[in-house]
């Protein structure tokens, strides 16, 4: 067993849509006042993406009641969106501090 089903569904409807219509958003053109420079957009966009991918990854196997190898697997690669997020948020950083002092790529 791998926990109540209800629990993982909130969950994913959560991140359905706290995230993802962020994201779309951001990669269709819309900005917040902060977030004007199509090279900061697009890496806050796909960060916010690789956070959303964690909810179906670690929710899918468990309400499928999947073997746990499997919800293992996915919890794994969960993090790794994770950490994939981070770089994106990264690069983001950088592509804003690069545009506010001017300089050249």
């Amino acid at each position: 067993m791998n926990g109540n089903p209800v629990y993982y569904a909130l969950a994913l409807v959560a991140a359905t849509l706290l995230l993802f219509p962020v994201a779309v958003a951001l990669l269709a053109g819309w900005a917040p006042p902060g977030l004007r420079a199509r090279e900061v957009r697009k890496p806050y966009a796909h960060a916010i993406l690789c956070l959303y991918l964690q909810a179906p990854l670690n929710a899918l196997p468990r309400m499928a009641d999947l073997p746990q190898g499997v919800v293992t697997a996915c919890a794994t690669l969960g993090v790794a969106c994770g950490g994939v997020a981070v770089a994106f948020l990264v690069r983001a950083l950088s592509a804003g501090r690069r545009i506010a002092t001017g300089g050249a790529r």
